[in-house]
Formats: structure tokens, sequence, C-alpha cells
């Protein structure tokens, strides 16, 4: 009977062990396609990051954001307000460009450079983020929670 139950302690030891271990990670299948040296690296303090078409990016900040003047787009008769996304690809040192694609926590949006005037804004939301507001996109589609807008 003792011997029952030092195997059962034993095996109950080894399951707790195991439970404790950490998992073996294995990269995702779906993982970044480009080179490591293309990949946008984190800017610290940096809301989103804009990726120039050389493969090269920049990181903007809250207090760049603040320094833009404000633009107002009402859509669907809601006012958004936050800068256009023309002054943010300036601050960028972006000067040409034929298309801009912005990624978030919703849907990727692709706009051409007609799109990217006084109607497309990035508006300041209640969780510390931008989302993408302009006429161009219906409402539903706009990109949440912008983390990268990729110049071409």
């Amino acid at each position: 009977m003792k011997r029952n139950i030092s195997v059962l302690m034993l095996i109950l030891l080894a399951l707790t062990l195991a439970a404790c271990a950490p998992a073996a990670t294995q990269p995702a299948a779906d993982g970044p396609k480009t080179p490591q040296a293309l990949q946008p690296t984190a800017i610290s303090g940096a809301l989103f990051q804009v990726i120039l078409p050389d493969g090269s990016s920049v990181g903007i900040t809250l207090d760049q954001l603040k320094s833009l003047p404000l633009a107002q787009l009402t859509v669907d008769g809601k006012t958004e307000e936050g800068p256009k996304l023309m002054d943010i690809l300036t601050l960028a040192g972006v000067t040409d460009f034929s298309e801009v694609s912005l990624t978030g926590s919703s849907a990727p949006v692709t706009l051409t450079r007609e799109q990217v005037d006084d109607n497309t804004i990035l508006d300041f939301n209640n969780h510390g983020t931008l989302k993408l507001s302009t006429t161009y996109v219906p409402k539903a589609d706009w990109t949440k929670d912008i983390s990268t807008i990729t110049v071409k």
C-alpha cells in the first residue's frame, strides 16, 4: 500500500513539474516573409511607425502628433478630429508617394496619393491610439489602432 502511494506521489510530482516547464515555441508558419533587416523595429515611445519606400522606418510619437495642426472631418454626422495624414507623412520625411497602406488592429486600408488630402485624417480615439478617418472608405472599414503606415 505504501508503495502505491509513493508511486502516485512521484507521478503527481512529475505532472506538476511538467506543467511548470516553459512550453517549446515554434516559429509561426505564416511569419514574416521579408528579411529581418527590412522588418520595422519598434521605436521607444512611438505610437506607430511610418515605413518608407527604402524599408527604413520613422517612429511617430504622441508629442510629435500634438505639434501638428488638428483638422476636423464630419462623417455620418459625427465629427472626427486629428492631424491630416499628409502632415504626418511630411513629418516622417515623405515627399513623394503613389500609395500608403495603414495597418492596425482591424482590416488594413490602402489609399492612393489622390486620397491623401484634407478628407483623410488620423483621429485620436478614447484609448490612446489613432484610427483612420476619411470620406474615401466606408466608416466600418476604417483601420483602427494604427501601428504602421507603409509608403510606396
